[in-house]
């Protein structure tokens, strides 16, 4: 190899962590536009994720302290049986909540 010249079999590429620049597209987001004092909140997550049961431990705690009325909803599994009476529960679930949080580990 020569001064000046690459040896493609000894380039590597870097990948950089960064945020997404504004212009990109993102998700959604909502705002209840209001406090939560009195809202029925629900957080929906599932058993699969434990990292997550601390999540919802201190969201709850938040926003009982707020004055949010809470309703979590751990689901189970989405196929067979189980995944019927998930969608059941999840159905009910909505019916009961003003706003909610999904996503917490499904």
């Amino acid at each position: 190899m020569t001064r000046g010249t690459l040896d493609q079999s000894r380039q590597i590429e870097i990948l950089l962590p960064t945020a997404l620049r504004g212009d990109e597209e993102t998700s959604r987001t909502w705002s209840l536009e209001r406090p939560v004092d009195g809202v029925v909140v629900g957080l929906r997550t599932d058993y699969s994720w434990r990292s997550y049961f601390a999540v919802v431990e201190v969201w709850e705690a938040l926003l009982r302290a707020d004055g949010a009325d809470v309703r979590v909803l751990w689901t189970g599994d989405r196929a067979g049986p189980q995944g019927e009476q998930t969608s059941a529960d999840v159905e009910e679930w909505a019916r009961l909540v003003e706003c909610g949080v999904v996503g917490l580990g499904n």
